[in-house]
């Protein structure tokens, strides 16, 4: 591995410090390098903080005039929350940029390196550039659809099953499992689940044993307005319930002052799911962590809006007639493929204490 992908490689390493704080902005890490000698480091780490540039630039040991700066993503180069990246390389006295992806945001696309360059800055593109874009999928998405990226996390026994006929067990998983599940719901904008989750289990979906400056919205797909008033996850900041028309008002009143009631079109057997996804992208939510059941799971599949599937096979076989199994959708949509299921890709497959934990792409 050449130099240039060595300190790049650095880069990605520190931008991954921002997974539970940065989003829905995306993880960015940078180095500076002079006279062969790594002099400052940094990443985005929190939401409407400093970038990651500004704060490598900060962390230097010396100064910045005539350092190399490497970055995972395009610098920015309009004024946000924060001044443009590219104007602070430009005052310290930057050499050259080595950039490792295109920044998706079409306010900022390719528009940093004409910048540094009419400044005198030499712009090199491209490096690790795979390694840096598989940073940010959901930032990716959000930019060139408006839309969340919609993760799955399951639990099941080795033969797909979540409960028994009699809706046990509550835990499948191991606790080592519990705590990813816990690291996925930091990484989210909103965490989702469907009333049936909510009423069976009455659980909070907040983010638990993880240091994060925020907890995630949470959602509720609950057609008819059955969620109780008393309900836990209502300790939760931000809830937003999911109805298909006009609630009875009498309803709505019972419910806490921080619960939003968001009025969708009827969809596949509830709520629309599509319109759910441009509602929650309107608000600024990027990326979407789906707790539901069986059903729930498997109307994100079967209606083609799931990009990520997370599950944790435990190694319990459950067995019987009527246990609950772990996806479900309509036999007619199986009819009418020529090919019978949804194939996705195996991203990688780990350990989980005694479960096994399978990372699927769509």
């Amino acid at each position: 591995m050449d130099k240039d992908k060595i300190y790049m490689a650095r880069a990605v390493e520190l931008a991954r410090r921002g997974r539970y704080g940065a989003h829905p902005n995306p993880l960015v890490g940078a180095v500076i390098v002079k006279a062969g000698k790594l002099i400052g480091e940094g990443a985005h780490l929190r939401f409407g903080g400093p970038h990651a540039e500004i704060n490598a630039l900060k962390a230097c040991r010396g100064r910045a005039a005539g350092a190399a700066v490497y970055v995972t993503l395009e610098p920015c180069s309009t004024c946000g929350k924060t001044p443009p990246c590219t104007e602070a390389l430009v005052k310290a006295g930057i050499r050259s940029v080595f950039i490792g992806a295109p920044d998706p945001n079409p306010a900022n696309f390719g528009r940093a390196a004409g910048v540094l360059r009419r400044a005198g800055i030499r712009v090199t593109t491209g490096v690790l550039k795979k390694e840096c874009e598989a940073l940010n999928p959901a930032f990716s998405k959000f930019m060139r659809t408006g839309l969340p990226y919609v993760t799955l996390k399951l639990a099941q026994s080795l033969d797909g099953r979540i409960a028994d006929a009699a809706g046990r067990p509550r835990w499948l998983s191991s606790p080592r499992s519990r705590r990813e599940a816990h690291k996925l719901r930091a990484e989210a904008d909103a965490v989702l689940a469907g009333i049936g989750t909510v009423l069976a289990d009455d659980p909070l979906l907040n983010v638990r044993g993880i240091k994060t400056p925020r907890q995630p919205w949470i959602v509720v797909l609950d057609p008819t307005l059955r969620v109780p008033p008393k309900a836990r996850l209502f300790g939760n900041e931000r809830v937003i319930v999911a109805v298909t028309g006009r609630p009875p008002s009498a309803a709505v009143k019972k419910l806490p002052e921080n619960a939003e009631v968001l009025a969708l079109p009827p969809g596949k057997g509830g709520v629309s799911l599509p319109a759910l996804l441009k509602a929650l992208g309107r608000r600024g939510i990027g990326s979407v962590l789906v707790e539901g059941g069986g059903k729930v799971a498997g109307s994100f599949i079967s209606e083609g809006l799931a990009d990520r599937f997370v599950c944790f096979v435990s190694p319990l076989l459950i067995g019987g007639t009527r246990s609950k199994n772990s996806l479900v959708w309509p036999d007619a949509l199986n009819a009418a493929r020529r090919e019978p299921g949804i194939k996705a890709r195996i991203a990688s497959i780990s350990r989980s204490g005694p479960d096994l934990m399978l990372d699927l792409r769509f």
